[in-house]
């Protein structure tokens, strides 16, 4: 589905994705936005499999746009054919050459006249319908979803208003050739993104401190945990920038709090010499680096991989920490777990490289087992005249003090130590 900014389409996208998931349905959404704060175009793709879904679908079945402002922007992300059909307003304009040049099956539809007769609903209810009806998805999945997506207030009523037009005015198409919906499975399943996903690693890594200063993608870590923390008994911290947000989550750490931060490429490269004061003072901390297409601050919205390099060898001098990066939304679960854990264990530094593309899609998935990954910094019981804070170990880790300890004082800075 594809719009204006503020005309519902991720709406539209997170109510299919959940009506699909209450049909036995495994499904992806994925969003594509232009750089603009308010009004710019967007687009939501949804898609469905009877098995989980780990890629992109090799081509569109069904095109839903409500308008064609900058359409143009998403050709490249939706792969059109043969087989594909695309519906729009005709109200809106002519559709886009590039559109019409792909061969796939075109449907005028009157969005907004119908919106009109069903008493003044969203356009975007109307196209819920028509996707749900071709879709074959049941009416009942997505007034459930509508009715918790709107907590069963007017807009409740007026969206199945619209759902229930949509439906009607999708009958006389044809649906599309998809396989039998699959079986609701007894098997637990969850609705998450790949930000979800880590912030709930990092908690389950024992992180019970968090900094940060917002940046897109990654602002969804930091306000999942700025609401999940305090349950737990952890603090979260709204910091000035991003250099303070790494030098608090040092200090937290080296208090003996397993602490981490969220950020994007501008973001990480303004906390690189922090980094390296914590490799240098092997302080444990972890960076999530929810990777954006750049240089500098670049296109915001849109996915770009390109932080390996910086992530590996941004920090001057010889400083081993850890990279580590999710293969997938759920993966983010346990690569962030992981890092967390072996930053502790190591006493190093972790940056975890996600990106736009698995921070924000949203999947139905199978929920993964908790794991077993013991999180342990190694800490002496006590400490004496002889204590060394950097000796030389078996292990190659020395134990580390915590403030306060009796005997345990020491300066943790980033000149070179023997």
């Amino acid at each position: 589905m594809a719009g204006s900014g503020g005309a519902g389409v991720v709406t539209v996208g997170n109510i299919l994705l959940e009506a699909a998931g209450l049909t036995g349905w495994f499904a992806r959404l994925s969003r594509s936005s232009g750089p603009q704060i308010r009004g710019g175009e967007i687009a939501a793709t949804v898609c469905l499999s009877s098995r989980p879904i780990r890629s992109e679908a090799a081509h569109c079945d069904l095109l839903l746009a409500l308008d064609w402002k900058n359409i143009s922007r998403f050709a490249d992300e939706m792969v059109l054919n043969r087989h594909s059909m695309v519906i729009s307003d005709p109200a809106q304009g002519e559709v886009p050459e590039r559109i019409r040049d792909s061969g796939a099956h075109y449907l005028a539809m009157p969005f907004k006249e119908l919106a009109a007769q069903a008493g003044g609903t969203r356009t975007n209810m109307i196209a819920l319908g028509v996707a749900a009806q071709l879709a074959g998805l049941s009416r009942e999945s997505v007034e459930r979803t509508l009715e918790k997506t709107f907590h069963g207030d007017r807009r409740f009523v007026t969206g199945m208003a619209g759902v229930d037009a949509g439906i009607a005015a999708a009958l006389p198409v044809p649906s599309l050739d998809l396989p039998s919906a699959p079986t609701p499975s007894q098997a637990e399943r969850w609705s998450i993104t790949g930000n979800q996903a880590a912030a709930l690693g990092a908690l389950r890594g024992g992180v019970r401190f968090a900094a940060g200063y917002p940046i897109t993608p990654a602002t969804e870590v930091l306000e999942w945990l700025a609401l999940a923390l305090p349950k737990l008994g952890g603090v979260f911290m709204q910091a000035e920038d991003e250099l303070a947000a790494v030098n608090q989550i040092i200090g937290a750490s080296f208090g003996g709090v397993p602490a981490i931060t969220a950020t994007s490429g501008p973001g990480l490269a303004l906390m690189m010499e922090s980094i390296g004061l914590a490799v240098a003072a092997e302080v444990p901390i972890v960076v999530i680096d929810v990777m954006r297409g750049g240089p500098a601050t670049g296109i915001p919205t849109k996915s770009e991989q390109s932080d390996l390099n910086i992530a590996l060898h941004g920090l001057p001098g010889d400083a081993p920490h850890l990279v580590i990066a999710p293969t997938s939304v759920n993966d983010c679960l346990d690569t962030t777990h992981w890092a967390v854990t072996l930053s502790e264990w190591l006493q190093a530094p972790a940056i975890v490289l996600s990106n736009q593309a698995l921070g924000q899609t949203r999947v139905i998935d199978s929920k993964p087992a908790p794991r077993e990954w013991a999180t342990e910094r190694k800490i002496p019981d006590q400490a004496d005249d002889t204590y060394q804070r950097y000796q030389l170990t078996a292990d190659s880790v020395s134990p580390m003090t915590l403030p306060g300890m009796p005997g345990g004082q020491y300066t943790a800075e980033g000149l070179e130590h023997a």
